[in-house]
């Protein structure tokens, strides 16, 4: 009898052991569940992003809640984690931004793959080639902007005369005979004066700034420090650099070439708006007056 009660205790004991281990495999199991169910902020692309594609992406990245057990390793929480950087890659609408989705700027012109941005299909492409300094030393490569110098020489045209004491200024005498040579007339300091276009001007200015290239020939970019220098090769002494360019710019960038004298710069995009008074380094002689 006392056996029968001491199995009947076990038996009760064991069954409220088995009962307590099914509910606490239960709970954990609902706990587990509610886990993967977390959620946690994810940038995720709301329009499509083309390769290459830089600048200001907040119109198409947002930050989502996505439960933890959906989050793509290596995934970006923050939109301003991409701000400076280029897409590496094509990304579609919907897809969980990666830390390795963007690249700097440095990174995109050493991999040497760059993809034109959609904003510059419709452009004229324009080859210009320059000696090696005055392509950057060929460290130029597509996805750099650039500002485009020149420096020209040139006669002052019929009209412009030089003065007694070495002003330049308008001889309306002068322009109506079309005669370089005349003397200048009542405009003239003491009267007199000789013709301005007897001697050149040299000036530069800036005739485009921020021009974007989208290939090169001839040059190089540098290796990161870090890999000790590995994949270095020496520049061409000629770069052929294309660029893209309305028509107009085209135009006027192909008689700068054939007038006169072409340097590049390196102008980031994130740089200011380059405006500059045009340099005469060299007037006539005898020239002391404002060249406008």
């Amino acid at each position: 009898m006392i056996r029968r009660i001491i199995a009947a205790v076990a038996a009760l004991i064991l069954a409220a052991v088995g009962v307590f281990l099914v509910i606490n495999y239960a709970n954990n199991a609902d706990e587990r569940a509610l886990g993967d169910q977390e959620t946690v902020d994810v940038v995720v692309v709301t329009d499509a992003i083309a390769r290459g594609t830089s600048g200001d992406l907040s119109a198409q990245l947002e930050v989502r809640q996505i439960p933890r057990a959906y989050v793509v390793p290596g995934a970006l929480d923050s939109v301003d984690d991409v701000e400076g950087l280029v897409a590496a890659i094509n990304l579609p609408a919907g897809q969980q931004v990666l830390d390795s989705s963007f690249v700097t700027q440095d990174e995109l012109r050493r991999s040497g793959d760059y993809v034109l941005p959609e904003k510059a299909q419709g452009l004229h492409q324009l080859t210009i080639n320059l000696p090696n300094p005055q392509a950057l030393g060929g460290s130029i490569a597509p996805g750099d902007t650039v500002g485009l110098f020149a420096t020209y020489e040139l006669e002052p045209p019929t009209g412009w005369v030089i003065g007694p004491v070495g002003e330049l200024f308008w001889d309306p005498g002068a322009a109506q005979s079309n005669d370089p040579d005349a003397d200048a007339g009542d405009g003239g300091a003491d009267g007199g004066g000789d013709a301005g276009g007897n001697e050149p001007i040299t000036f530069t200015d800036l005739v485009l700034d921020k021009v974007l290239v989208v290939r090169v020939e001839g040059g190089y970019v540098a290796a990161p420090a870090e890999s000790g220098g590995e994949g270095q090769a020496q520049a061409g002494d000629t770069i052929h650099v294309t660029v893209a360019l309305e028509p107009q710019d085209a135009a006027r960038v192909i008689q700068t070439m054939q007038t006169g004298t072409v340097w590049l710069t390196l102008s980031p995009e994130e740089a200011d708006d380059a405006d500059i008074d045009a340099v005469v380094p060299v007037a006539p002689s005898r020239v002391t007056g404002v060249i406008e």
